[in-house]
């Protein structure tokens, strides 16, 4: 009976001890997947600055064992990454439109093979918001951005011809990126993040504070004026999220000085648009952005409907996009901006129904301040940034990117209703009856 007794407790505790260790190695693959996405590994070791516009096969062939793992991971966590696929039909269906755009295309293979891509991402971002909670996922995240600020503070120091900028905005840093732009963006995410991390673990200060305080700085040597902007209006943000919560009393005049600072700011750009952007030493051109912009209107009408097929746009030099680099006298790679990139991709059909998604995703996260717990900062403030970095990057439905992996798994959560996290709460369904 002894021996039975023993025997019993040594197995229960080689059980917990196995699944310890089985969920050490778990977080580690996810960490490093989330690495991989943000481009780091691939601008370091493969990417050829003084070619920019001839992609490495190698660095192709890398992402291959990437889907695989990617697969692996998801049949761990099989059921639940079908109920969060399941409560959001909107996010698959812009992938399939993608997908489908293939029949059309300028392109098809390598429409074919870029919509795989992005099935893989999208399938990356359920998979992480199916195995974590709020708590665990935006932890986890956040340990990614403070590795890749770490990355970023070391290669500009310390091979300054690969991580600082030394033609177009020279001195800016770039981190193991190929763009300042690049390095801006992401540290302004990790800011969210290790804010995000701090408000859910007050007692990791000791790691998040620092995070973010590197995060900032990184933002400031990217000399990025967008991910500046963003990163003030995200601290702010937060803090005015904060008080929402924590001082219902202050709620009315919060909303009101809120609005009418909005009101304010939109009034000064609208009425002096020269002297608003000069401030922080940007053109109301947004950095010639704007003469892509109406460059690549008329490629919208010509394939208004259906776009020029997912990816393919910029490919050839000779395709699509021949007339707009003739036309303004140099290689644009990107639209830089997600919303036109999306158009001339896959036609206003995707436009809509991204548009659709992404208004409920925001609905969702707003009727967090409600209902939820302390993931209503990040839900609020890593969609908002979505959005803002959407006007100027190309973000929207972007294979192998990590901005549209953490994206598909904050939606996921808010549609699927995932439970909110308290620090110091039980915790309960989103959704409970009276």
């Amino acid at each position: 009976m002894v021996s039975t007794t023993y025997n019993t407790t040594d197995e229960a505790a080689f059980d917990r001890t196995f699944m310890r260790v089985l969920g050490g190695v778990e977080t580690l693959l996810f960490v490093g997947l989330l690495i991989f996405f943000s481009g780091a590994v691939i601008g370091l070791l493969f990417t050829n600055l003084d070619d920019l516009e001839n992609e490495n096969p190698f660095a192709r062939l890398l992402w291959y064992p990437v889907y695989l793992l990617i697969a692996l991971l998801m049949l761990r966590s099989l059921p639940q990454v079908i109920r969060v696929a399941a409560f959001n039909p909107l996010i698959l269906l812009c992938v399939m439109w993608c997908g489908i755009s293939m029949l059309w295309s300028y392109d098809p293979g390598i429409t074919m093979r870029r919509s795989v891509a992005l099935m893989m991402t999208t399938l990356a971002g359920l998979v992480l918001a199916a195995r974590y909670d709020w708590n665990e996922m935006v932890q986890r995240i956040a340990f990614v951005f403070f590795i890749l600020a770490v990355i970023s503070l070391i290669v500009p120091i310390v091979m300054p011809a690969k991580g600082v900028m030394q033609e177009i905005h020279q001195g800016a840093w770039r981190g193991p990126w190929v763009e300042k732009n690049y390095l801006g963006g992401y540290m302004t995410r990790g800011l969210i993040a290790a804010m995000c991390a701090f408000a859910m673990r007050p007692d990791r200060f000791w790691i998040w504070v620092p995070t973010g305080l590197l995060c900032f700085l990184l933002v400031l040597m990217s000399t990025s004026k967008t991910a500046l902007l963003v990163s003030v209006a995200s601290i702010g943000l937060f803090i005015a999220i904060r008080i929402f919560r924590r001082f219902p009393v202050l709620r009315i005049p919060l909303m009101y000085f809120s609005v009418m600072g909005i009101s304010v700011f939109l009034t000064l750009i609208l009425a002096f648009p020269e002297e608003m952007f000069g401030l922080i030493g940007k053109d109301p051109s947004f950095t010639g952005r704007t003469d892509i912009w109406d460059s690549l209107m008329t490629s919208i009408r010509e394939k208004f409907w259906l776009g020029h097929g997912y990816g393919v746009y910029w490919m050839d030099q000779l395709g699509p996009s021949y007339y707009v680099r003739a036309k303004l006298e140099w290689g644009i790679p990107t639209a830089h901006n997600g919303w036109i990139e999306s158009w001339l991709s896959a036609g206003v059909v995707i436009v809509v129904l991204f548009g659709f998604l992404y208004l409920l995703t925001l609905l969702f996260a707003i009727n967090r301040m409600k209902h939820g717990g302390v993931e209503t900062y990040w839900a609020i403030l890593i969609i908002l940034s979505f959005l803002f970095f959407s006007m100027s990057e190309s973000i929207i439905l972007a294979q192998n990117d990590l901005n549209w992996l953490i994206f598909v798994a904050t939606t996921a959560k808010l549609f699927s209703f995932e439970r909110p996290y308290w620090r110091d709460r039980i915790a309960h369904p989103y959704f409970r009856p009276r």
